[in-house]
């Protein structure tokens, strides 16, 4: 190595031509270093004069191979320096699939990254942070002034906003490797953190990819879950200067993300969002595509362009049903009349989410409120296609109700029976609170109230604890969101339904001090405690759901457990039941490990004992400690 020591690592895998092309591999830990210079080292060690012909950044799985290919040769002792690429751990977790790499293609000439962004123009902020990307090269690496976030739903425009993002930072030099890993909080989770901070070591000067564009899991996987997601943020904070972290988000995975997000509040993030495209703007995406796959008369998909607005995945997904009968139609007309399948498409039934209402427990008031709510929605399509006139009454609704009651479940439900009706074009539900709407900076409260608008649009917003937006003094915040709020119920009334929630008294008071909000309130649904007897069916139906059953005693014993619990005032509904339903299959698996050989219909029951009795307090202690569960 002589003065490379410590600096790079330049392996020979192989030698042609006698003698005269060497292929080589090298480890560069100082980006300082020229390729020329190394070649210069070549050339002394062999003592020949050798020219730098071919060279090109090469994952490290190839390292590898070239570098097992230099062990068995005679010029190398088989043994790595100790360097950034002589990790094992890295290797470990690299077979075992926790980490993905890949290398970026080489970059584009500022020009054609230009052109490349007038396809993506509904990509908010990315031209914007490509232009400051130009206005500074680095003569050096220098570290990471800001990380990114890409909040797309289609992995195709992901990809191609990587691309771009990576190709001019690599031209501006504010990242010098094209190398990218690649993880995700699975991967995270099987790995030591010592492992993961080695591997993001690798990166140096490069970007590490996060993916987090599929839910976070179950109720039993999510303290994992967030384990990982806190290593993550962990890591970012300490290795944020060094590796550019890219995080992949997707609609339906926005709580990871904001889980993390909040952990590194002073860190700063630019989110690039794909926003709806309106009715021209996806005219012109499907004739880009037709354009780009050299085909015509895409004209006739525009009659199928319905809805006010659609995302880039959801125009993929029709242009790519439209290119397939295309192909068979007019490309090669041989096959216009043959068969797709002789297997009878197997229908997917509607109306299952108005089932799942139906067989909830406890909400027949809900549920009527719900139905008149439809019936509402149904007639007055109906009358506008008949010109006769219609009421001023809204679809917007409140949920009045305490915790554990489903709010939020029947919220979810509606969205999707009205969506299963015609009535609304997606049926997703966007859930907010006042931390997601209200800014801690004047004039920031109002843009985040639209950006949430324009992520339910086609669905329902849900705005939880709605009356935690009132403030003492007018004029604050507070009173921002809610304006802003009102403004947008009254102007996106046909495409947006808004569901505002949280408990009887404080919801009434809410709306009493805000005229504006209660006169565009069309329906009022209250959901009431559930009885000791309901909750006993709630508790069975989570049974069912895990292939359980409640064994004999049990249902005397839940009365009992319910009818202690109704009394205290923070009781939580269906969310005690479920607390109650968990902690008796904790004390059922330690009871069958210590059983011998317990057959199939023990390991499916759940007996009284395994579940826990109140607490017997004094009364004047119940008043202080409250309720609580004996684990």
């Amino acid at each position: 190595n002589g003065d490379l020591e410590d600096k790079a690592v330049v392996l020979v895998s192989s030698v042609t031509g006698g003698g005269r092309r060497l292929a080589c591999a090298a480890e560069i830990d100082d980006y300082g270093i020229s390729l020329k210079a190394l070649a210069g080292r070549l050339s002394d060690a062999f003592g020949c004069c050798f020219e730098l012909c071919d060279a090109a950044e090469i994952p490290m799985f190839r390292f590898r191979t070239l570098y097992n290919d230099a062990c068995e040769s005679d010029m190398f002792s088989g043994r790595l320096p100790q360097g950034p690429l002589n990790v094992e751990s890295f290797w470990f977790a690299a077979y075992r699939g926790n980490v993905k790499e890949r290398i970026a293609r080489r970059p584009y000439v500022k020009k054609t990254v230009f052109r490349l962004l007038t396809g993506l123009s509904y990509i908010e902020g990315l031209r914007d942070e490509v232009e400051r990307i130009f206005r500074t090269k680095c003569a050096s690496f220098r570290g990471n002034p800001v990380h990114y976030a890409l909040m797309m739903d289609d992995d195709g425009q992901r990809a191609k906003v990587l691309d771009i993002l990576t190709s001019s930072l690599l031209d501006q030099g504010r990242i010098l490797m094209r190398r990218i890993f690649e993880v995700d909080p699975d991967s995270i989770g099987g790995m030591s953190d010592e492992t993961f901070e080695s591997i993001a070591d690798l990166q140096r000067s490069g970007i590490m990819m996060v993916d987090l564009s599929k839910p976070l899991g179950d109720d039993d996987t999510l303290d994992d879950m967030y384990h990982a997601l806190d290593t993550l943020a962990s890591l970012v904070r300490k290795k944020r200067r060094n590796v550019l972290f890219v995080f992949m988000v997707s609609t339906a995975a926005e709580t990871g993300w904001r889980y993390v997000r909040s952990a590194l509040k002073d860190i700063a993030f630019v989110e690039l969002k794909e926003r709806a495209l309106m009715r021209d703007e996806a005219e012109a995406f499907i004739e880009r595509l037709a354009c780009d796959d050299g085909m015509d008369g895409c004209r006739q998909l525009y009659n199928r362009l319905e809805a006010a607005c659609y995302t880039a995945a959801e125009l993929k997904t029709m242009y790519s049903s439209w290119y397939d009968n295309q192909l068979r139609s007019s490309v090669f007309p041989a096959y216009e009349n043959l068969p797709l399948s002789e297997v009878h498409e197997v229908a997917v039934e509607r109306g299952s989410a108005y089932r799942r209402l139906e067989g909830m427990v406890g909400l027949d008031e809900v549920r009527r409120v719900i139905c008149d709510a439809i019936d509402y929605a149904k007639a007055r399509t109906l009358y506008e296609k008949t010109g006769v006139a219609v009421s001023q009454m809204t679809r917007h609704m409140v949920f009045y109700g305490n915790p554990g009651t489903a709010k939020t479940t029947c919220a979810r439900l509606y969205a999707s029976i009205m969506k299963d009706n015609g009535l609304l074009p997606k049926g997703h539900l966007v859930e907010v609170g006042r931390k997601d709407i209200v800014s801690r900076y004047l004039g920031g409260t109002a843009p985040l109230v639209k950006e949430f608008f324009d992520k339910a649009e086609g669905g329902v917003l849900f705005i939880d604890e709605a009356y935690s937006l009132v403030e003492e003094r007018k004029g604050l915040y507070g009173d921002e969101a809610i304006n802003t709020i009102v403004q947008e119920m009254e102007s996106r009334r046909q495409s947006v339904v808004v569901i505002l929630a949280g408990y009887p008294a404080e919801m009434k008071s809410f709306l009493a001090r805000n005229p504006g909000l209660r006169s565009r309130i069309g329906f009022h649904v209250h959901f009431r405690d559930y009885t000791a007897k309901e909750l006993v069916s709630i508790t069975r139906g989570f049974a069912e759901e895990v292939g359980m059953k409640l064994g004999d005693g049990v249902d005397a014993r839940l009365v009992g457990i319910f009818d202690s619990a109704l009394s205290h005032p923070d009781f939580g509904n269906g969310r005690y039941a479920r607390n109650l339903f968990e902690q008796a299959r904790l004390r059922q698996a330690g009871r069958l490990v210590h059983e011998r050989d317990p057959d199939e219909d023990a390991i499916r029951t759940l007996i009284a004992e395994d579940f826990p009795l109140p607490a017997v307090e004094k009364e004047e202690e119940r008043r202080t400690i409250g309720f609580r569960i004996d684990g």
